[in-house]
């Protein structure tokens, strides 16, 4: 399951040569998008040409306006949830002056991406990190929004019904054999690629909660 967090993590740190390295403290190596599209060696043109396709709503581009904030974002080339959801933020963080977006690869980062876990313990990704302007974390977000897990297992469970001829295709998806795991992945690769705009609106809409609560618990504090 995807979890957003909305509180800042005071203890999210690791040893780091007799101090503390927290995780604002990578935004100066991480990488830029244009510098992160020159390194990838996988996916590099689908994800390139999915920043120029991507068409921002007015509403979409306001959605910091006045607040500033900066989306660190841990992902690996390989990733398909990647392909599809950064390209959105990034061009958002190019028509947007309240935005900037760097990228780290977690595997490069692992012991600190080792913070932000989905709930049963995986090291998902991408995972989306918000910082406020004074650099403080508000929140974050795994993998996908919401609404992307729910219609994603019942896409899998209409095309198991829809295909029992299919061997094993109605079983936990670690004990079908090899050809049916394909199978399944293939279907949901095309499905995912109908469902770009709605799930890009939810993560969206997921950044700005994990955004302004934190700005809201504080505020209520003061």
């Amino acid at each position: 399951m995807p979890q957003v967090l909305y509180e800042t993590i005071a203890d999210c740190t690791i040893p780091c040569h007799g101090g503390a390295m927290s995780v604002a403290d990578l935004w100066d190596v991480a990488l830029n998008v244009d510098e992160y599209i020159s390194s990838m060696t996988q996916n590099q043109g689908v994800f390139a040409a999915a920043i120029g396709a991507t068409e921002l709503t007015d509403q979409q581009r306001r959605l910091f306006a006045g607040d500033p904030v900066w989306i660190l974002v841990f992902t690996e080339d390989f990733c398909g949830d990647s392909a599809q959801l950064i390209p959105p933020v990034a061009r958002l963080a190019r028509e947007s002056a309240d935005v900037d977006l760097r990228i780290l690869r977690r595997d490069d980062h692992r012991d600190i991406a080792a913070n932000y876990l989905r709930k049963d313990g995986y090291q998902a990704i991408p995972v989306f990190i918000v910082f406020g302007a004074d650099g403080g974390e508000r929140g974050f977000v795994i993998e996908r929004p919401q609404v992307a897990y729910s219609e994603m297992a019942a896409e899998t469970s209409r095309f198991a019904s829809e295909h029992p001829e299919i061997e094993g295709v109605s079983r936990n998806y670690d004990r079908m054999p090899d050809e049916t795991k394909a199978a399944v992945r293939a279907n949901i690769e095309r499905y995912r690629r109908t469902r770009t705009s709605e799930w890009v609106a939810a993560l969206f809409d997921e950044l700005e909660i994990a955004a302004r609560r934190a700005t809201l618990t504080t505020a209520e504090s003061d």
